[in-house]
């Protein structure tokens, strides 16, 4: 191929390339960007209502210690998740066993004991109304957090990515094809250039990978803000006179009442019979 023919294909490839590779790593770094800190900020959001929810509870239920427990077991399930849990496990615990849902029954069954005893709730309508609230919020926060989560970015994305890349290094390795001496040696000022572009574009794309994963890698969430008020969550019910000792934070151990629920693609789940949400006598099929 003639000289002059090659640069004018070089001088049309190589800014059409370098114009689309630069448009995709902006997208790319704009997606991941908002999606961190979004979840940081739901993230923290939802400890901080998890410490208040379980105020509420305590001040709820001063007069019913066994309410308290269970409302109480149900905040430790949503902060062992939290710690702990995977985005599959929480959404087999939101289908089957909803720790937010559980403490809105029971809200709504003292709420109806008191409306049975009398007709006015008094000053207790006002702080089961602010119970009402946070849990509202809880939900659309977690939501909206479980919405975040999944916006990671697909394989596909980064396969794209490194298409770009490789063609921009192609066109450049066409580029300097009339420096290449007779032995098919590069000069030594191309060749030093190809290593800074390659260095370049494969830290790029280490780092996109790594931003990817917001809880793994070199660019975590900060974790300071939720550990705190997780950390306040759990000692005041460790610490608490009307549930001391009776919540549990560790993981479920199978026994007799509880049943093993497994879906494809998100593993195994503990499921423990209560009277909100008794077992059912035949589990044959939810063990299938």
């Amino acid at each position: 191929m003639p000289p002059n023919e090659l640069d004018e294909i070089t001088s049309k490839f190589g800014p059409g390339i370098s114009i689309l590779y630069g448009t995709f790593v902006s997208l790319t770094l704009n997606i991941l960007y908002n999606r961190q800190q979004s979840i940081q900020k739901d993230v923290s959001t939802e400890s901080a209502l998890l410490s208040l929810i379980q105020r509420k509870i305590l001040s709820i239920f001063r007069d019913d210690r066994e309410s308290a427990i269970e409302g109480s077991q149900c905040v430790a399930d949503q902060i062992r998740t939290l710690v702990r849990g995977s985005r599959g496990m929480e959404l087999m615990g939101i289908m089957y066993s909803d720790p937010y849902a559980r403490i809105l029954e029971l809200i709504e069954d003292h709420e109806y004991k008191l409306l049975t005893q009398s007709n006015d709730l008094g000053a207790q309508g006002v702080v089961l109304g602010s119970a009402r609230d946070v849990l509202k919020d809880l939900v659309k926060v977690r939501a909206q957090r479980l919405s975040d989560e999944a916006l990671a970015l697909p394989p596909t994305h980064f396969f794209i990515l490194s298409v770009l890349t490789t063609l921009i290094l192609l066109g450049y390795s066409i580029s300097i094809l009339p420096t290449v001496d007779p032995t098919g040696r590069p000069s030594n000022e191309s060749s030093i250039l190809f290593a800074v572009l390659c260095a370049t574009y494969v830290l790029f794309f280490n780092f996109a990978s790594d931003i990817n994963q917001p809880f793994q890698g070199v660019y975590q969430l900060r974790r300071s803000s939720t550990a705190t008020h997780l950390l306040q969550t759990k000692f005041l019910i460790a610490n608490h006179p009307l549930v001391r000792g009776e919540v549990d934070f560790d993981a479920v151990e199978e026994d007799e009442n509880t049943v093993r629920i497994r879906s494809p693609g998100l593993g195994d789940m503990m499921m423990v019979s209560s009277d909100l949400y008794p077992l059912p006598e035949d589990t044959s099929d939810i063990l299938d």
